[in-house]
């Protein structure tokens, strides 16, 4: 049986990836970091826009691997290269260790702004690459970086993604952020872990700002498993939320291409 399912997911795999990597301008524990990733180029000579994937704090286990191969399918017959990162596999941190404490939460919101960075300026070298049009979205806790990188003092990535994020990345004074970055955030309103709440109170402005909230869908909404408890919170596929929020981040990053 296992032989089966080994090679029926074979079968169902997109196709091949190329494994890359490339040194972290942060160390960790005072160690240097090589960052880990795969890249999915769509048909074509290109060059190719491009979207950096990342991973929420449970790191790139298999299911969540399994997710974001399938945005980087869609990602590529859509035209666009997509880049799966790994940010704690090479600091020895997955497994859901970032996710147990606030301090680790925020210390990964910290390095991995600047692992979108350096992932950005590898993609940028990458003769296949369209340097002018890279993109980046985050699962969770990778959400949550991309709403800080919405914010920085200057646009760096044409435009942003957040699946669930903690919204209260938001740098805001009362109920307003200003956004450098055009960004598109999707959540659950059964979403128990980050409920969406602050998503949807923010008023921003400097870029365009979209939140799409789904009836029924819990966190890690476009994982392919079924609802169950992850730490005490309701995670779990909800197909509906899944593919209409797939779409529509496709349709933001098409509308924020940075034309000739």
């Amino acid at each position: 049986m296992l032989r089966v399912l080994a090679l029926l997911t074979c079968l169902a795999a997109p196709a091949l990836a190329e494994p890359v990597n490339f040194p972290a301008e942060t160390s960790y524990d005072g160690t240097p970091v090589t960052l880990e990733a795969s890249l999915h180029l769509p048909d074509g000579p290109g060059p190719h826009p491009a979207v950096i994937l990342m991973h929420g704090c449970g790191g790139l286990q298999p299911s969540v691997a399994e997710a974001l191969d399938l945005h980087a399918e869609a990602l590529n017959a859509a035209g666009f290269a997509a880049l799966i990162l790994d940010s704690f596999g090479p600091r020895g941190i997955g497994g859901g260790h970032v996710c147990e404490t606030y301090e680790r939460l925020g210390d990964a919101r910290r390095y991995r702004m600047q692992d979108a960075r350096d992932a950005k300026a590898y993609l940028a070298n990458r003769p296949k690459i369209d340097s002018a049009n890279i993109f980046a979205m985050g699962q969770s806790n990778g959400g949550s970086v991309t709403i800080r990188l919405s914010q920085r003092n200057t646009r760096e990535f044409r435009a942003l993604a957040a699946y669930y994020p903690w919204c209260g990345a938001f740098n805001r004074l009362g109920s307003n952020a200003t956004l450098t970055t055009p960004l598109i955030v999707f959540g659950g309103d059964a979403d128990d872990w980050v409920p969406p709440d602050d998503c949807t109170t923010i008023t921003a402005e400097g870029a365009e700002y979209a939140v799409h909230i789904y009836p029924g869908a819990a966190h890690s909404f476009d994982l392919q498993i079924p609802e169950q408890r992850f730490q005490g919170h309701l995670v779990g596929n909800n197909a509906a939320a899944e593919n209409d929020s797939r779409a529509k981040m496709i349709a933001f990053f098409k509308r924020h291409l940075a034309r000739p």
